[in-house]
């Protein structure tokens, strides 16, 4: 079993790594709270200020008291925040003050502010690709507009469809694709980003509503999926031609005699390499489309009965309890048959609880995570490459692994092939391909076996979560450099650290780590870190000017550009 470092918890409602993982940016109420990843030290800290005439407006809301709304400094929640490519800014985000802000971890005060009459209806805030760029999907209007954090520019793309999957980027961070409405027809428009997001392509589409669109990790093909009234998945050339239609009509779609089609789509994701792309449906079924003749290759059903192949593994019974939330327990080997506990879906109403909705490979493709809507305590790995070099799939049911609590979380480390899991409850379950499971023998001994022994099926196990307060960990967000690991309820975070990962290069830090208490008077500029990213430092110089964006500004910054 491997060894785990926790952390103090630490208030907290938002979270995020920044790129070279040496800091954490959290946001508990309206503010902003930067510290060191390592030494969960204060880096800086900020608070996020409603202007007055924002103030002014927000108090003529229904809901808002009049004590709230006439106070200097108003509390609201803090909805996301985001890093930029080279760490030097973080991007915040408020629903409810419907507003953004941008601040230089090099700065003292805000750089920049995305707010005022005109953009209530922000649905996505996020840093472009471009040079110090910010990009907000507006629902009102149906633009997407791009803020320079450099010059003050403001430019728009008009017509857009407000969807969080509307646009995207393709791999090399060069060229933005976005979906469009024009004439009641669904069209992608791709703009180059260092010409000034001129328009290269724009070319139609064939959905009658288009849900998304996503950029193949090759750079060769956008893929495009319709509603969920059918199952319908156009590819094109990432210069326009359209490839491939695939739906129940394609000849390998593999559609039994007396099934019925039913809803369409659900979900998708590429393989890292974008020669293939996983196709989630609401049939409960996954079909791996490969990009040679754009044909399906293989089919997934995940069954109520376990493949008698696979290594199943069951939560063991009321271990946090019996651990006092301390310990660190192996989940119980379970023998065939095995049936996995199924949720019977309402389809009088809108959305069922029913097909694949969550689909997710690991770094190198190896393997493929599945999870149905209707059996929300289970999740399932596949194997996908043998190699990740292989060139041939090998689709094969390797791993379930059965929770008493239904999963809210399940992502894999961004370094080696480790699953992580939350389930509302105390304790963070890993499942590891590398690790060994131990078994008891007859006579009381106990037997280890690994791979090499034949064992696919790795080793899943519950960590308890050691902490004196109530802690429901709802949440969870692996560092980039996969040594450290977040786990957030609504209130409050802390840090795991895998001593299988980390290198610990002396006591001294590790005890100062779990030796750290949140203090609100003591919250301040204690210490300033380098990040380690190879070409950034913060004592580049940085512009001190602030922006302050919205159609109230848009005299200011002249350069308003219709694209």
């Amino acid at each position: 079993m491997s060894g785990y470092d926790f952390s103090h918890l630490f208030p907290a409602n938002v979270l995020a790594f920044s790129p070279g993982t040496t800091f954490l940016a959290v946001a508990h109420q309206n503010r902003i709270i930067v510290r060191s990843t390592s030494t969960l030290q204060i880096v800086r800290t900020w608070e996020c200020i409603l202007p007055p005439e924002a103030q002014v407006a927000r108090s003529k809301e229904p809901g808002v008291s009049s004590s709230v709304a006439g106070a200097t400094s108003e509390i609201f929640s803090i909805d996301t925040l985001q890093w930029s490519g080279d760490s030097m800014y973080l991007l915040v985000h408020s629903r409810d003050a419907k507003m953004a802000w941008v601040y230089g971890v090099a700065q003292e005060g805000e750089a920049a502010r995305v707010g005022g009459m005109g953009v209530e209806g922000l649905t996505k805030v996020e840093w472009g690709k471009g040079d110090r760029e910010v990009l907000a999907l507006t629902e009102i209007d149906s633009r997407l507009y791009i803020y320079s954090l450099c010059s003050g520019e403001t430019r728009f793309i008009q017509n857009v469809k407000p969807s969080p999957d509307g646009y995207t980027y393709s791999p090399d961070s060069r060229y933005l694709a976005v979906t469009e409405k024009h004439l009641g027809k669904d069209c992608i428009g791709v703009y180059d980003i260092l010409d000034g997001y001129s328009l290269l392509r724009h070319f139609p589409l064939l959905t009658i509503d288009v849900q998304g669109i996503s950029w193949s990790p090759c750079g060769r093909y956008i893929a495009a999926w319709d509603s969920p009234l059918s199952y319908s998945l156009h590819i094109h050339s990432a210069i326009g031609p359209h490839l491939t239609h695939f739906n129940p009509s394609s000849p390998t779609f593999s559609l039994a005699p007396n099934e019925v089609q039913g809803l369409g789509l659900r979900t998708l994701a590429w393989a890292p390499g974008g020669r293939w792309i996983a196709v989630g449906g609401w049939d409960g079924k996954v079909r791996i489309v490969e990009s040679d003749g754009w044909r399906c290759v293989c089919v997934v059903t995940c069954g109520t009965r376990a493949n008698k192949t696979a290594t199943v593994w069951r939560e063991p019974n009321d271990w946090l309890r019996d651990t006092r939330g301390r310990g660190i327990v192996q989940f119980d080997r379970q023998p065939h048959p095995v049936i996995f506990p199924v949720l019977r879906p309402d389809i009088t109403k809108p959305y069922p609880r029913m097909g694949i909705f969550h689909l997710a490979f690991d770094r190198e493709a190896t393997l493929l995570l599945i999870r149905l809507d209707n059996q929300p305590n289970v999740a399932h790995i596949y194997s996908f490459l043998p190699t990740p070099t292989s060139e041939q799939l090998s689709v094969t049911h390797t791993v379930s692994a059965i929770f008493s609590r239904e999963i809210k979380k399940a992502k894999w480390s961004p370094v080696k092939s480790k699953l992580s899991v939350v389930t509302r409850g105390g304790g963070v379950y890993f499942w590891d391909r590398e690790s060994g499971w131990i078994e008891e023998e007859s006579g009381g001994s106990f037997e280890c076996y690994t791979e090499m022994d034949g064992s696919t099926g790795g080793m899943m196990e519950g960590v308890g979560i050691p902490t004196r307060a109530e802690f429901s960990a709802l949440d969870i967000h692996w560092s980039p450099d996969g040594r450290s690991l977040a786990i957030q309820d609504r209130y409050h975070f802390c840090l795991l650290y895998d001593e299988d990962t980390e290198n610990l290069e002396d006591d001294e830090q590790a005890g100062g780590r779990s030796a750290l208490i949140w203090d609100e008077q003591a919250e301040g500029l204690t210490a300033l870190l380098e990040e380690d990213e190879g070409h950034v430092s913060l004592s580049s110089e940085v512009s001190q000017e602030q922006f302050v964006w919205g159609k109230k500004s848009y005299a200011r910054v002249e350069a308003a550009v219709y694209i």
